[in-house]
């Protein structure tokens, strides 16, 4: 007993976990690979032989290793604790994780959506604005088409009734050189029948005296017959002579009446031939002026078509010019452009002052090209308007750029707040994995193992982690140099737009110059108009003083028609009856000269309707030029306003550019930053590029945060494609905008040409009016000088043949030649009735003339009206349009306000995460001040196991005793007693006693069983001295690599009803394992033996057997007896 004793001393000695070569063998087995072959564990080890000890040393040693175990186990089972307890917080972080990336996945979804819904609103609202513009913008083109036509009508007529008041001045000069020679030519003939009226009244006085005489001798004859009336021979024959005489002197007064009358009406029928004459000529005259007219007019079409192609061609030239301009806007490169229009511009300028100004031609001319300048000066103010958006679109982009800094910083923020939070927790693993070495355990659960899984996963996701992160930090960078570039760029732009603005300012100021200089001609060129009118007024004046010196001649004439008048009415108490038809005949004539003055007078209210619209036309100028001086006070207002814009615009890029300095520093800085994190990354890479031997664990972590990095980066392509939908949502916006002010620039540029043809068209319409009112004034003198000196002929033929009728009313003897004369005279008449209704007619053409000129410059007035009015409607139209676009904008704007709220949301979750972390290394601070006290109370409780050490357990001892009662043999009772004896610690006289020591060789104990089962002393013995201790111990590993049925229990179970007061709540499901632990005693009684002792290559290995109690080593012993 003894021998085997000592053999087992010797054996347990050497190949029993030895706490002092224990950190040896696991500092050895830790620095073996895992992927090691399992045959590494069956290596023999060389058992050194020792001097024998004594029984109760051993058991001592058994006794001190086994409570040395059972504290290890202890601290074993705390340290599981507190690892399921920390998996369970990853878990809950994880899972809160989880539901907060699936909230922002939702949010983000929500967002995207209402980004979508809003596209597509902006792009239905952008085409329908695109139709709207090209509708709007058909409509102006047809509306300029419009005016185009109606100026170029008004043109043609302009420069028709231009002519036709040439040709009508031609005409009064012609028909004023006809009425001074017939003015002459009456005089000359009134003095050559004053000459013939003396010559007949001399003539008259002679007859008179002769037929006196004859009186006179014919009385004396009388006497003579009466005092010799014996004498009736001789008075016989004188009476025949008297009767003779008398016959002879009234065939001679006849025939001296006849002649007079002969006289007379020769002289009225060459009044009457001149007359038709000179009426065949003015219809002569007439009829060359309407061919002349007609000729005139096609001309002026032809000259018209000729002027609209070439006002076609000016006008394509100048939309040209336009593009031209245009393009050297947006390129701001082409200098040679804007010195070539300044140059042209200076040239113009030079040009319109090297002007003649004494000539309205010249000075409409001027004008033209000073509304030209005008033109090309709001051009320039469109180009500044333009590079004004440029630079804000510029500042936008830089916005928008500086936007994605900041979110490329925030990212990086977050990805060094994870990196912190992995090296943190890579450093508590390690800091886990150093305590599982130093802590030398013999054996280990199945959940530990399952934890060392779980650990491993974990550091392979936090591995997979450090390389998503690794490349998400090498994307950062290259994101953040490509932004640094586009910074770069984008700051050569602003200098370079910068450097053009300035130039367009320099530009802008020369133009403004010349402004200035053209206004101040133009305001010349108004007062030298003024001063025409002025002088056109002093013109009519003169004409008007003309008229009244004409109506101061007729009533000269008049008074003279009145004393003819009277020197008839003498006449006529002395002349015959006959001549009393020629005065019912006179007083006809003075009925139709009557007609004719109601006629003058009719003229005469005409000329005063013709002086009221004078007046009107005057006071619609007054109006027209009340506006003009409202729009340049207006044009005034806006080019302050541009200034003012300018100013801020300076003011802004000012600020730009302390921006962009600032943030340019910034991005260095933090280039820095990330150089350093690049490097500290890298030489964490190293440190952890190093083998480990509990690597398994940290590869789940590593897994793990992957995972959530991949979830991240997920997220982030989110945000990125939320950012570009913004972005190009912002790029439709800003489209919308420039062709909404494109839009309303062609609409002011049509506005302004409008205006311009309105008061291009009033001018016109104003010099056509005067034209006509004076040509009508000059008309109607003229006409009524004619008709003064054709009544003057009336009179003077009219006198002179009563004067001559007075003076041959004795003359009986031509009466048959006045009945002749009297039928010419009819006819006559006639002829001239006839000339006076084609007077009359001509007379009606002209009123018709006149009614078609009103006619045209009404409707001309009305569709004026009309194109205002649908201007104004366009305008409100567009209006209405614009406060549309505004109400959108600011809806689009509130949706990318909720948009950023909900990336704010957003960072607000990240920042509670990180707040998360804080509080969980928080915890972890307190779970570390929770071991320190639990140390303590382990602590104690080793202290309280040591001072109970020499107590024996009661259940074992139950155990052994109900086992030696029931035993069947006595072998079997022996080997429990010697087993109690062990137990209870018999010194040599106590076994002699039992009656251990009855048969020395005849120990066949629980070891020989292990030794190969022999059947007696001599057996065992002697097998032990053939068999060494190498080929017992391969027997041995051959029995436990044998496979048997695994208990669940573990020897955390042992130990839990103790640490149950101080972790209840860390260690609730091991206080049920517990209570199992006793009731399984009874069920295993069939097991198979399992060793107390491990070789050394078995601590070597990962994988532990189930822990076993009391009862199942008891078991086994009974099982091996």
């Amino acid at each position: 007993v003894d021998q085997t004793a000592t053999v087992t001393t010797t054996l347990e000695d050497s190949w029993f976990w030895d706490p002092e070569n224990n950190v040896s063998s696991t500092s050895s087995s830790s620095k073996k690979d895992d992927n090691e072959s399992p045959s590494s564990g069956t290596e023999l080890t060389t058992i050194p032989l020792e001097a024998p000890a004594s029984e109760s040393e051993i058991i001592e040693r058994l006794r001190r290793q086994l409570n040395e175990t059972v504290q290890q186990l202890k601290k074993q089972q705390l340290e599981n604790a507190l690892l399921n307890e920390q998996l369970v917080q990853v878990g809950r972080e994880n899972r809160e994780l989880n539901e907060n990336i699936e909230e922002l996945d939702r949010q983000h979804e929500v967002v995207l959506e209402n980004l979508v819904t809003g596209k597509r609103e902006l792009q239905e609202k952008c085409t329908a604005l695109e139709v709207q513009a090209k509708h709007s913008t058909d409509e102006l083109e047809a509306q300029l088409g419009e005016l185009q036509r109606r100026f170029e009508r008004l043109e043609q007529s302009y420069t028709q009734s231009c002519q036709e008041n040439v040709k009508l001045q031609t005409e009064t000069e012609k028909l004023t050189t006809e009425l001074e020679r017939i003015v002459c030519e009456n005089v000359e003939a009134v003095a050559a029948l004053d000459g013939q009226l003396n010559e007949m009244r001399r003539e008259r006085t002679e007859l008179n005296e002769s037929y006196k005489t004859l009186q006179k001798e014919n009385e004396e004859l009388r006497l003579k017959v009466v005092e010799e009336p014996f004498e009736t021979v001789t008075k016989v024959g004188e009476d025949e002579e008297v009767i003779l005489l008398r016959t002879t002197i009234d065939d001679l007064t006849q025939r001296l009446e006849d002649a007079c009358n002969e006289r007379d009406n020769l002289q009225k029928l060459t009044a009457e031939l001149d007359r038709s004459d000179h009426i065949g000529r003015l219809e002569r005259d007439i009829g060359e002026l309407q061919n002349e007219l007609r000729s005139v007019i096609i001309d002026n079409s032809v000259q018209l078509e000729a002027k609209e192609k070439e006002y076609d061609e000016k006008l394509a030239a100048m939309r040209q010019e336009n593009q031209t301009l245009r393009e050297s806007i947006t390129t701001t490169e082409n200098r040679a452009a804007g010195d070539e229009f300044d140059s042209r511009l200076h040239e113009l300028v030079r040009k319109l002052f090297d002007l003649d100004l004494t000539q309205l031609d010249e000075l409409e001319e001027r004008l033209h090209t000073l509304k030209d300048a005008d033109s090309k000066l709001l051009a320039l103010e469109k180009k500044m308007i333009d590079s004004s958006k440029e630079i804000n679109f510029l500042k936008a982009e830089n916005s928008r750029i500086q936007h994605d800094k900041d979110t490329l910083n925030a990212d990086l923020m977050q990805y060094e707040k994870e990196c912190s939070s992995l090296m943190k927790n890579n450093d508590h693993l390690i800091a886990e994995i150093e305590n599982l070495k130093c802590n030398k355990l013999e054996t280990i659960n199945e959940n530990a193992e399952d934890s060392i899984v779980v650990l491993e996963k974990q550091l392979e996701d936090s591995h997979k982690i450090n390389r998503s992160l690794e490349e998400e930090y090498r994307e950062i960078n290259c994101k953040l140099e490509e932004a640094l570039e586009e910074k770069e760029e984008l700051l050569t732009k602003v200098a370079l737009l910068e450097g053009n603005q300035s130039e367009q300012k320099l530009h802008s100021r020369e133009l403004e110059q010349a402004l200035s200089i053209a206004r101040a001609d133009k305001d010349t060129l108004e007062r030298q108009l003024e001063d025409a009118r002025l002088s056109e007024r002093q013109h009519t004046e003169e004409l008007n003083a003309e008229l009244e010196s004409v109506r101061a001649q007729l009533t000269t004439i008049n008074e003279d028609h009145a004393a003819l008048v009277h020197k008839l009415q003498q006449l006529q108490q002395s002349s015959t009856d006959n001549l009393h038809t020629w005065e019912s005949k006179l007083e006809a004539l003075q009925g139709e000269l009557k007609a004719k003055e109601i006629e003058l007078e009719q003229v005469r209210e005409s000329t005063v309707s013709s002086q009221h619209s004078d007046t009107e036309l005057e006071e619609v100028r007054n109006r027209l030029q009340s506006e003009l001086t409202a729009a340049q006070e207006q044009y005034q207002m806006e080019l302050e306003k541009q200034k003012q814009t300018i100013d801020s615009l300076a003011q802004q890029k000012a600020d730009l550019v302390q921006l962009v300095t600032t943030k340019h520093n910034e991005s260095v800085q933090y280039h820095a930053e990330i150089q350093r994190l690049n490097q500290l990354l890298n030489e964490h890479n190293e440190q952890a590029s190093q083998p480990c031997s509990e690597c398994v664990s940290l590869r789940e972590k590593v897994q793990d945060y992957e995972r959530l990095s991949d979830q991240i980066q997920f997220l982030r392509e989110k945000s990125d494609i939320l950012t570009t939908n913004l972005m190009t949502e912002q790029t439709n916006q800003r489209l919308a905008l420039q062709e909404k002010q494109e839009l309303l620039e062609q609409k002011n540029s049509l506005q302004r040409d409008l205006d311009r043809l309105r008061q291009h068209l009033m001018e016109i319409e104003e010099a056509h009016t005067q034209e006509t009112v004076e040509l009508q004034q000059r008309y109607d003198e003229t006409r009524g000088k004619l008709a003064s000196l054709e009544e003057e002929v009336k009179k003077s033929t009219n006198a002179l043949t009563s004067a001559s009728i007075r003076a041959n009313q004795q003359a009986e003897t031509l009466q048959t030649q006045y009945q002749l004369l009297l039928q010419q005279r009819d006819e006559l008449n006639a002829k001239l009735s006839s000339a006076d209704d084609r007077d009359q007619k001509n007379q009606a053409s002209l009123t018709n003339l006149q009614c078609a000129l009103e006619q045209f410059q009404m409707n001309k007035e009305r569709d004026i009206e009309l194109a205002t009015v649908n201007i104004r409607k366009d305008l409100e139209r567009a209006r209405s349009r614009e406060e549309q676009l505004r109400g959108d904008l600011k809806l689009f704007q509130q949706q990318l306000n909720d948009a950023k709220n909900g990336l704010l949301a957003a960072a607000r979750i990240s920042d509670q995460l990180e707040i998360s972390q804080v509080t969980v290394a928080s915890l972890k601070n307190e779970l570390a001040k929770r071991d320190e006290k639990y140390a303590a109370l382990e602590h104690r409780l080793q202290e309280t196991e040591a001072s109970q050490a020499d107590k024996v357990e009661k259940m074992l001892v139950k155990n052994l005793v109900i086992g030696y009662v029931v035993a069947p043999n006595a072998s079997d009772k022996q080997q429990i007693m010697k087993l109690i004896s062990t137990v209870l610690t018999m010194d040599q006289a106590e076994c002699i006693k039992v009656g251990l020591n009855r048969s020395q060789g005849g120990g066949s104990g629980w070891f020989n069983s292990i030794l190969g089962h022999a059947s007696g002393p001599e057996g065992s013995a002697g097998n032990y001295n053939k068999e060494s201790l190498t080929e017992a111990f391969v027997k041995f590993l051959e029995k436990e690599s044998a496979p048997r049925a695994t208990d669940s229990s573990s020897l955390l179970n042992i130990v839990a009803p103790v640490g149950s007061q101080h972790a209840a709540q860390a260690a609730a499901p091991l206080s049920t394992a517990s209570t199992s632990a006793p009731a399984s005693s009874g069920g295993n009684m069939a097991t198979e033996i399992k060793p107390i002792l491990l070789p050394e290559a078995m601590l070597q290995q990962t994988t532990f057997q189930p822990a076993r109690s009391s009862s199942s080593i008891l078991k086994d012993i009974l099982s091996d007896s």
